[in-house]
């Protein structure tokens, strides 16, 4: 089975948003996700995007949209909505079919 991937970019709008990662962090590993990348200096360069890009890893695309799905992560994100701006998180299969 292939892996499921979300990719974020947001740009940091508050020193708040610290609270957010500190959140998240034991989160994700709950949930059997983990941070695969991050770069808090991306540059995007087609569309809207933000300075902080981070690529997280589920065991599978269902487990991904599960884990955003979930109550416990939307109580989380308004920490990280309070204090960002530009969000977009893309959820991914991690398997390669052309």
């Amino acid at each position: 089975m292939a892996k499921g991937f979300w990719i974020v970019t947001t740009t940091i709008t508050s020193p708040a948003f610290k609270d957010y990662v500190e959140a998240f962090q034991p989160w994700v590993e709950s949930v059997g996700g983990s941070v695969f990348a991050k770069d808090m200096d991306s540059k995007t360069v087609e569309g809207k995007g933000g300075k902080l890009a981070v690529i997280i890893e589920f065991p599978s695309k269902e487990a991904a949209i599960d884990a955003y799905n979930r109550v416990d992560y939307q109580e989380i994100s308004k920490l990280r909505w309070a204090s960002s701006t530009d969000t977009t998180i893309t959820i991914m299969d991690g398997s390669v079919t052309h």
